[in-house]
């Protein structure tokens, strides 16, 4: 697992969840020739595609068969989530080449490289789709207000006292997160907890103490949260040989 402020990079054998839907622009790779299958309920389906693109928030189900396989996960509202949603346009799927990144991600299975050798790889996927864009960040109200809220996590102010501090109206802020960031106040705190706690989990390997420091109220919210938006249990993202997480 490779762990940036606005991605991350699973690596792993064979997937398969249920539906689900998470706030992360998703990009599911198979690194060999039997491809990945993923259907939106109501919104089409890719089978055998070489690599898809989920929009974030979209429902989903994932099938990856082969015994290695690579999901990135995009920060929607970051510069790189926004020009990857304009070039999906409406669909909530798209299926794109990954033939120029496959031998860089399969050299990451070879050994424990660093998150040098990840970018590349993710550069390499990226590359036929778009240069990274250079849109404008978020409204600085509401960039500040989803940096208060990373920063303090553990007990995260409410929507009233951020827009107190802000100069808004809570309905105002409400109103410019959710266009900007893509989802409620409340559902980007959950999004934020379940990142830590399963950044936390897979570093340690204990899920209470993840979920709990992630300010989740037990291991069972926290398992309950995961499955909700990913298909999976957190227990099936372990064990993770080695986790690197950017330090800024």
């Amino acid at each position: 697992m490779y762990i940036w402020q606005d991605r991350a990079l699973f690596l792993g054998d064979r997937s398969v969840t249920d539906v689900h839907g998470h706030h992360a622009l998703e990009i599911s790779i198979a690194l060999d020739d039997l491809g990945v299958h993923v259907g939106c309920p109501g919104g089409g389906e890719v089978r055998g595609g070489a690599a898809v693109m989920v929009r974030p928030d979209a429902p989903h189900r994932l099938h990856i068969p082969g015994p290695k396989v690579a999901v990135l996960y995009v920060e929607p509202h970051s510069p790189l989530g926004r020009g990857l949603q304009e070039r999906m346009g409406d669909a909530s799927l798209l299926e794109v080449s990954s033939a120029s990144a496959r031998p860089t991600f399969l050299g990451l299975f070879d050994e424990a490289t660093g998150l040098g050798e990840a970018e590349a790889a993710i550069s390499a996927l990226l590359a036929p789709l778009a240069p990274e864009p250079h849109h404008p960040w978020l409204d600085w109200r509401v960039r500040r207000a989803t940096e208060a809220l990373a920063e303090r996590l553990a007990d995260p102010p409410s929507q009233t006292a951020l827009a107190q501090e802000l100069g808004l109206s809570a309905s105002r802020l409400g109103h410019l997160f959710s266009a900007q960031v893509g989802v409620p106040m409340r559902r980007y705190v959950l999004w934020l907890r379940l990142r830590a706690a399963l950044t936390e989990a897979l570093a340690t390997g204990s899920m209470t103490d993840a979920a709990l420091a992630a300010g989740f109220s037990d291991a069972a919210h926290f398992s309950r949260t995961c499955r909700r938006m990913f298909g999976l249990a957190p227990t099936a993202f372990a064990p993770v040989d080695d986790v690197f997480v950017a330090t800024a």
